[in-house]
């Protein structure tokens, strides 16, 4: 499964080092100060902060839709980055953790071309731009109005601090908002990236434009440089999502193909599920699809 027919002539620049970096369970109730404390712990751990200070991809805002409901900690999340880590440790991998208060938008935006970004968050998808707009009809032709937003704007997934932007307080000056638009996201260093998984709800929606493929996240993190992303396409429960990433990770890192160890750890968890609830409910295990090589 590919965005377009054009990434079949991508080339693969496999990564050179077996690393990671794992994002999940971000403390999305964050006042300045306290994120202000982050990063310089952040930037206290960095061997060139001030090289990867300078190299940070720019804030370019986010939709004028964007939706006020307060988000609520994940802390299944924190489980699964902690399961994943054990098992890349197992294999000899390098696996960089950012949880809690250390899951900052700015920790995301200094990563540089690991083999795998696993970002384990809430994701989000603003899909009813043309309802607001008045008769949006008389346009006629498939023109776009140009009252519509680059569909790039339109989602993305939540970070540390994200719940200041969704109460609409003014950005400040020196931090994140704490909302990685797809916008951005195709800003980040992911050449030789082979793998980005984005363990949120919705993480595969997108707008689809005539000859452009789909517009969205699965999108922005290929253009990159990552070869491949797996995402899901509806909201997704969090205990299943921890059992079937622990087997993906798990059949992939033994040599399997990432295509295949979706697929099989998708019928194991189909049959967990059917066991766990007397009939098979596909809502459990089969919201993600894996795009890319």
């Amino acid at each position: 499964m590919v965005n377009s027919t054009k990434d079949l002539l991508r080339g693969s620049q496999p990564g050179k080092t077996n690393s990671a970096a794992l994002v999940g369970n971000p403390q999305f109730d964050f006042d300045e100060a306290q994120q202000r404390a982050a990063l310089e712990k952040l930037e206290a751990g960095e061997k060139q902060a001030p090289l990867a200070a300078a190299m940070a991809v720019t804030s370019q805002g986010v939709s004028r839709d964007f939706q006020g409901e307060r988000l609520k900690q994940l802390p299944g999340t924190q489980e699964e980055v902690r399961q994943v880590k054990a098992l890349l440790d197992e294999r000899g991998w390098q696996a960089e953790v950012f949880t809690g208060e250390g899951a900052l938008e700015e920790a995301v935006k200094r990563v540089r071309s690991p083999r795998v970004l696993h970002l384990a968050t809430h994701g989000f998808f603003e899909n009813d731009q043309e309802k607001n707009l008045a008769e949006p009809r008389e346009l006629g032709g498939g023109e776009r109005p140009s009252g519509l937003e680059d569909p790039m704007l339109r989602s993305g997934v939540y970070l540390a601090g994200a719940n200041r932007a969704l109460a609409h307080q003014p950005p400040v000056e020196g931090l994140e908002s704490g909302v990685l638009t797809a916008y951005e996201a195709t800003q980040l260093n992911l050449q030789g990236t082979e793998l980005v998984v984005l363990s949120a709800c919705e993480t595969g929606l997108g707008e689809q434009r005539e000859g452009e493929g789909v517009f969205g996240l699965r999108r922005a993190f290929q253009e990159a440089g990552a070869e491949a992303v797996l995402m899901s396409m509806w909201s997704v429960p969090d205990r299943e999502t921890q059992e079937l990433m622990a087997l993906f990770y798990g059949k992939w890192l033994a040599g399997m193909d990432k295509h295949e160890a979706l697929r099989r750890a998708q019928l194991e968890e189909r049959e967990t599920v059917r066991k766990r609830y007397g009939k098979d409910l596909p809502y459990y295990w089969g919201a993600f699809v894996l795009v890319g090589r």
